[in-house]
């Protein structure tokens, strides 16, 4: 436990107030097969509040309680068990190591959590834990019991505590933000290591193991997420992670993969040529993404917003759509009619933290939310003609955003996009003809921004994206074996 769980809880119970209580279940072990359970890695709300790596765990947080604030379940010592799994912290270690005011074994929970229910208005909760649900819905029908022989208040409210602990998330101290940071660092090398290592005939596998051998060597005990090295056609499909095939001659390989610093992951992608050299496509497809992607980087800024930076590296690549004969233009109405949507099918960026796609509202009263100072955020912008894409079937319908909405204005949401939606379905369509050269071309790119005070760190800016740096890079040898 550190001072970084510490202050977390701090915030949440000036969050909640002394009429709350909130109740964050951790993780549960999910069986593999057999008897082989998945590799556990806990709850991010709930490692964020305590730092408690131990399934089954249930954390209670309540404001002024004569036992303090900070309440921790958690599964009873059992040394026949802790031979075979390793282990446990019990309650003893839950206080010493952990920071909890109270400790209690998880047979405990229904009787203690009923009483501490008592003289709180709301509860904090997360609904749709298919475990935990009618648990906590049963420990509130006792206490609602309770109130009725003895009296007092039990909560008759029930608010999400996902929203609060995610706004807390959004914010990265200076402790996360290095912790955050040493993730990107480690996970650059990966990527780097894997640029050397790469050559036609190997298979995804080989290189995915090049990527994360920096990472274990370097101290990251798992990855962020399921590691994607996608070869040739494969960089089309957004979450391929198959990583079985043969790397061709004439492959791009895509790489989105990151370690885990902390909790903390990172999230870089990279594309680049199995040889060493662009062809001239790949060079051409590869030239808009980057430029996209620079310009969202630059518009990372404090006071911009998501949306302004999906905008503008959307509007650089409908642009390149058009210029390369993948769409017909003009740009206006390839932005209008969403036709860039046939090969750039994703948000430009989401948080990063804790989760990859990490917590944390992207708009407030409906208006995308302004960048600030400690967010950390992904921009990542691609172009994906996949190998099915030789003809694209297009509405071609004059239509302004602003028309858009003046009708959502003056009909109201649901009604605006019906009408929209029916004037499209008659609308004309027409068949486009991709040029064959650049099919089954997939090209992203990914960087790792934290909005400071007078402007963002690019925190992965050390993965050569630049084409003369990229093919440089991939010249250099790799000294690790190849079996």
């Amino acid at each position: 436990m550190t001072n970084r769980h510490a202050e977390a809880r701090q915030k949440l119970v000036e969050a909640i107030g002394q009429d709350g209580i909130a109740v964050i279940p951790a993780a549960h072990e999910v069986v593999r097969n057999y008897d082989v359970m998945h590799q556990f890695r806990q709850d991010s709300a709930f490692f964020y509040l305590t730092g408690f790596e131990e399934p089954e765990s249930v954390a209670v947080i309540a404001p002024g309680h004569d036992d303090g604030d900070f309440h921790l379940f958690v599964r009873p010592k059992d040394p026949d068990l802790e031979v075979w799994t390793g282990i446990r912290a019990g309650t003893q270690g839950a206080k010493e190591a952990y920071g909890a005011d109270a400790a209690y074994e998880l047979s405990q929970l229904d009787d203690v959590l009923e009483r501490m229910m008592i003289g709180r208005e709301v509860l904090w909760y997360t609904t749709g834990n298919d475990k935990f649900d009618d648990r906590v819905t049963g420990i509130v029908n006792k206490a609602r019991a309770h109130r009725e022989r003895m009296g007092g208040v039990v909560p008759s409210i029930v608010r999400d505590v996902s929203v609060p602990i995610g706004e807390m998330m959004l914010f990265k101290s200076e402790d996360e933000a290095d912790a955050l940071r040493r993730a990107c660092h480690l996970s650059a090398d990966g990527h780097i290591e894997a640029m050397k290592f790469t050559e036609p005939g190997m298979y995804e596998y080989q290189v995915q193991a090049a990527l994360e051998y920096p990472w274990r060597l370097g101290g990251s005990a798992r990855n962020g997420y399921p590691s994607i090295v996608a070869s040739g056609a494969n960089a089309c499909v957004l979450h391929y992670d198959t990583n079985r095939d043969q790397i061709g001659d004439d492959d791009l390989v895509l790489i989105d993969a990151a370690a885990e610093v902390e909790g903390y992951s990172s999230d870089i992608t990279r594309t680049y040529p199995a040889t060493g050299s662009f062809t001239g496509p790949q060079r051409a497809i590869y030239e808009v993404v980057l430029a996209s992607q620079k310009a969202g980087v630059e518009l990372s800024v404090s006071g911009s917003t998501m949306k302004a930076i999906h905008d503008e590296c959307t509007r650089i690549l409908a642009e390149g759509m058009v210029d390369l004969g993948l769409l017909p233009g003009p740009t206006d109405q390839v932005l209008a009619m969403h036709h860039y949507s046939q090969f750039y099918m994703h948000s430009t960026g989401h948080w990063l933290g804790l989760d990859v796609h990490d917590r944390g509202a992207y708009r407030i009263d409906g208006v995308s939310r302004p960048l600030e100072p400690g967010m950390a955020l992904t921009v990542e912008p691609g172009l994906y003609v996949g190998p099915d894409k030789a003809q694209v079937e297009l509405t071609m319908l004059e239509f302004d955003p602003e028309e858009r909405n003046e009708r959502i204005i003056r009909m109201g949401r649901a009604a605006a996009q019906a009408s929209i939606a029916e004037e499209k379905a008659s609308a004309e369509k027409v068949t486009h003809d991709v040029p064959a050269e650049f099919l089954g071309i997939g090209v992203r790119i990914e960087d790792d921004i934290l909005i400071t005070p007078d402007g963002h760190e690019n925190m992965t800016e050390s993965v050569p994206k630049e084409l003369a740096d990229v093919e440089a890079m991939c010249a250099e040898s790799s000294e690790l074996p190849v079996f």
